[in-house]
């Protein structure tokens, strides 16, 4: 079973991209710990095959 949340974010792109917005939905197989943005960047990060830091979380919430 999956686990639905929205998300809004930042990705710092190798140069010379810059920063790239992203807003969406996103599927993960875990219920993740209520405001924990490192958390949410971990994930995100995995998915897009970066570094954590590379991500700033600007919105993360669990959809109903």
């Amino acid at each position: 079973m999956s686990i639905k949340y929205y998300t809004h974010f930042l990705l710092q792109e190798r140069p010379p991209s810059g920063m790239s917005e992203f807003r969406g939905i996103v599927e993960v197989s875990r219920v993740l710990p209520r405001g924990d943005l490192k958390e949410a960047a971990s994930v995100l990060a995995k998915n897009f095959e970066c570094d954590t830091q590379d991500i700033k979380v600007l919105q993360w919430s669990r959809l109903h």
